[in-house]
């Protein structure tokens, strides 16, 4: 393992501790509590109760109006969909896959520290790698042992085609986290995430580096694809250098530049009083 992997291995290993626990243990429980809720008993219908709750077939048996009673899952069913494609490989001084690494070691220790049980899919142009759900503190640290030695036979990026792969395997509903820079030439994968997200809790994570927004041109440019390793001239910034705008997702972005705290938390905020303002 590389000394880079090393320090990066050190670094995302100690982040269960203090920090996790004081500023997003209560903040993560918090924005997906109630998320998954399972079938527990009937009562008779009370005045106010919703009547998309009311059991017609029991009602019926019963000739009394019955609603459904639900008790709240506390296990929360976690897929952290990981972007291992070449792009991912650029940065200014961290890499975006340092920052993705980081990301994705924070939300598998909040899952370990909330009991969760967690799946993780490293992607390319194809599945790298599909690791099973489970849980525990050394399945966590196997995870994060298995991107780290992670080496992607692919190079571009099919975030669709990992969609198709993630609704093929998912039997529960989930909280699925793409964290990717989301650099993919075919933006089919925007309706096929939305389609998803019909069944599951989607929430995209981008990550970019300043440095691909902020490309100065004097004239013709070099450019290396990462994910070709073709070179070319150009004077504008290539298709594949422009970011996609997640607007129809409650997006997290994140850049190589700054901390990823404060905007993960908040979005955990954000998600909170949304979820407040609908109760």
């Amino acid at each position: 393992m590389e000394a880079q992997e090393l320090t990066l291995l050190k670094k995302i290993r100690l982040q269960p501790g203090k920090k996790i626990n004081t500023l997003f243990m209560g903040e993560y429980h918090s924005a997906f509590k109630g998320h998954g809720l399972s079938f527990d008993s009937v009562r008779e219908y009370q005045y106010g109760d919703d009547i998309r709750s009311i059991d017609w077939n029991v009602s019926a048996r019963m000739r009394n109006l019955y609603v459904k009673q639900y008790i709240e899952e506390r296990e929360l069913s976690v897929v952290l969909m990981i972007d291992m494609s070449g792009s991912t490989e650029f940065g200014g001084g961290p890499r975006k896959r340092d920052l993705i690494l980081e990301v994705a070691s924070l939300f598998l220790n909040l899952a370990q520290i909330n009991n969760d049980r967690v799946s993780a899919c490293l992607f390319t142009d194809r599945i790298e790698r599909y690791i099973r759900p489970k849980k525990g503190r050394k399945f966590i640290l196997k995870v994060l042992d298995e991107i780290l030695k992670c080496r992607p036979a692919g190079r571009g990026t099919d975030i669709g085609g990992t969609v198709d792969f993630i609704q093929r395997v998912l039997k529960k509903r989930s909280i699925i986290f793409i964290i990717s820079d989301f650099l993919d030439r075919d933006d089919s994968f925007i309706l096929k995430m939305k389609l998803l997200g019909r069944k599951h809790d989607i929430i995209p994570v981008q990550v970019s580096d300043p440095m691909e927004k902020e490309i100065r041109f004097f004239g013709l440019t070099e450019f290396v694809d990462l994910e070709t390793g073709k070179v070319f001239l150009s004077d504008a910034i290539p298709e594949k250098g422009r970011f996609p705008v997640l607007t129809e997702f409650n997006a997290i972005s994140l850049s190589t530049a700054e901390p990823i705290e404060i905007p993960i938390l908040k979005f955990f905020e954000k998600r909170n009083r949304t979820r407040l303002t609908r109760a």
